[in-house]
């Protein structure tokens, strides 16, 4: 017996436009991902790859078809339900980091544990031990200017994992880093799922980095045209 897949499109649409101006930026779309996988998404510019993650973020709705998410179709969800959705259980690393400038790396992780209310002692310990996970122990003071655009990352994943998300969506994560820090991030990602047992869904333009993925889908002309399982690069240098 097989378990569900933790998130899964079932013929999902997105339309943007009306008559002759209308763009169909995803096409009757299927994928199923399942809990513990690290997947990137690859494709063209215009080919859908973006619009598939802001639907699987909740930060966009499909025009047809439905995005299950642990079983549970959301194409009923308010804006209501869909927040607390991403809240509680999506965490989210940006290429441009989007961190407060002039609060403290523990401050920045601190900060979604607020929205959910929790107490200062608890969300400071969590923040705290997730600064510890992506090997920041030493720098929960420093303020994020003071930080290399490496660190920031880090901070930026220490922010995403503090609330122990289903899952973790990482759009262009080493897009602002050079090529040293990219593999310093990658490797931490890695580790994060290995270790961790975090499900990341990552989208890249860079082949390289979508070799650390255990598996890639291609977009193309809003068309899930191709999946690729393979043994990923992190596997020959952890």
């Amino acid at each position: 017996m097989t378990s569900s897949p933790l998130i899964e499109f079932r013929q999902v649409s997105k339309v943007y436009g009306q008559g002759e101006a209308a763009i169909r930026a995803l096409d009757h779309v299927d994928l199923a991902i399942n809990a513990h996988e690290f997947v990137a998404i690859m494709g063209p510019s215009g080919s859908g790859k973006s619009t598939a993650m802001n639907i699987l973020g909740c930060l966009d709705v499909p025009s047809g078809g439905d995005y299950i998410f642990q079983g549970i179709p959301t194409s009923g969800f308010d804006r209501g339900q869909l927040t607390l959705l991403r809240r509680h259980m999506l965490g989210f690393v940006f290429q441009g980091f989007n961190l407060l400038s002039r609060t403290s790396a523990v401050e920045n992780v601190e900060l979604p544990l607020i929205y959910r209310g929790m107490g200062v002692r608890e969300r400071r310990d969590r923040a705290h031990e997730a600064l510890a996970l992506v090997g920041l122990s030493g720098r929960e003071h420093h303020k994020t200017q003071e930080l290399s655009g490496g660190q920031q990352q880090r901070v930026a994943i220490a922010r995403a994992i503090v609330t122990e998300p289903a899952l973790l969506l990482a759009d262009e994560p080493t897009g602002n880093l050079d090529t040293k820090t990219s593999v310093e991030i990658m490797d931490l990602m890695t580790r994060l799922n290995r270790e961790q047992g975090i499900t990341i869904v990552m989208v890249t333009h860079e082949p390289d980095i979508a070799a650390y993925a255990q598996r890639l889908l291609r977009f193309v002309d809003g068309k899930l045209e191709t999946e690729v399982e393979h043994r990923r690069r992190a596997d020959h240098v952890l």
